[in-house]
């Protein structure tokens, strides 16, 4: 006799082409009408059917069907490479679990959620809920804390969104604050020109940043690869990649690292967002105040950040200028299938690199 998970399971199975007509139908019901991310065709193309890390041809897209064959539910992943100090692990990131009202708490979303999680030895998701959060738990995934989230006003509007001035706190901070942030600014840009540290605006990635991957993944002991292949697909052949500025950095005649800095809005204000970076240690500092310039001559009023690294504090971004937002992103993985120390390497959450780049931190981020 077949058992209640069993009976779910059978109505469950990976996304098929003929599905997509139907599958939109629900997502514009679900995620929020047709506008919504999830609901557009070149996004969904982009991030499942051209993700260059998919498990032969079939993207990580799972959808449950009721006894009627309709769709009330799916689960999606973005797959990946998780790259350790000598090893690598078939990771993704578990995005977009959505049910019909009247199927959820009766046990489909987390056949959904297994279905899926089969396919890879490190399954990792983030925005995690509190309730979410303790499902998780007891499925025996690991909670690894939450993602600090920064935001660096750039002007007198990034300063007053943070500080109303309709408060005298509000009126201070742009008297005080502001006057302090620009001589930061300043303090920084004379540094990296002492330095010879400069960005220099690029249209895509080329081979040269596989030498930069190469030369840099070893000072971070867990992250997802960043060679010419992720970022090409990630930012190159991304949906509007217009939006993506993407930077070498240079010291001197030496290519030392990238930043990918994202603009758009924030509410009604221009924002930006650094995406993705990849450098050395010693350098990050340098990259970010870079990024700030960068992104002042872009019209932004603030350039928002979200960050976990080994070599990353609160005390670093203040330094740049970056203030910490009281919002913060839980952070879990599920690594039931790796076995020794990798397993304990795996459950120390000051070892991950994430950055706005990883999952949908970005995309969500501006809609959120």
């Amino acid at each position: 006799m077949s058992s209640y998970k069993d009976r779910i399971r059978q109505h469950i199975r990976k996304l098929w082409p003929t599905d997509i007509p139907e599958l939109r139908k629900f997502q514009r019901e679900l995620f929020g009408g047709p506008n919504a991310i999830q609901a557009q065709e070149k996004h969904h193309q982009w991030l499942f059917d051209h993700n260059p890390f998919n498990d032969g041809d079939a993207p990580q897209f799972w959808i449950y069907r009721d006894d009627k064959g309709i769709i009330r539910g799916q689960q999606a992943g973005i797959p990946y490479v998780l790259q350790g100090a000598n090893e690598s692990w078939r990771a993704s990131w578990g995005i977009d679990l959505m049910l019909s009202p009247e199927y959820r708490s009766r046990g489909v979303g987390a056949v959904l959620n297994s279905e899926y999680m089969e396919t890879n030895e490190v399954t990792t998701a983030i925005g995690i809920t509190e309730v979410a959060r303790k499902a998780h738990c007891r499925a025996g995934w690991l909670d690894l804390g939450t993602i600090p989230l920064y935001a660096r006003p750039i002007s007198t509007e990034g300063v007053q969104a943070g500080f109303p001035t309709s408060t005298l706190q509000g009126r201070l901070a742009v008297l005080f604050v502001w006057p302090l942030l620009r001589l930061l600014e300043n303090v920084w840009l004379f540094y990296v020109r002492l330095r010879g540290i400069r960005l220099e605006p690029i249209k895509k990635f080329d081979e040269r940043v596989d030498a930069v991957w190469e030369r840099i993944r070893s000072y971070y002991p867990i992250l997802g690869r960043r060679d010419l292949k992720s970022l090409r697909w990630r930012f190159d052949a991304a949906p509007q990649p217009e939006r993506y500025h993407k930077y070498y950095l240079y010291q001197g005649p030496r290519l030392r690292g990238y930043a990918v800095i994202c603009y758009g809005k924030r509410g009604d204000r221009p924002a930006a967002v650094l995406t993705d970076f990849l450098c050395p240690p010693d350098l990050q500092k340098a990259l970010f105040a870079l990024c700030v310039t960068a992104s002042r001559s872009k019209g932004a009023n603030d350039l928002h950040c979200a960050v976990l690294s080994p070599h990353i504090t609160t005390a670093d971004m203040t330094m740049v200028g970056f203030l910490p937002l009281p919002h913060r992103s839980r952070f879990m993985a599920f690594t039931d299938k790796i076995r020794g120390p990798s397993r304990a390497l795996l459950a120390d959450p000051k070892k991950w690199f994430i950055t706005m780049a990883s999952s949908d931190m970005e995309w969500m981020y501006f809609l959120g």
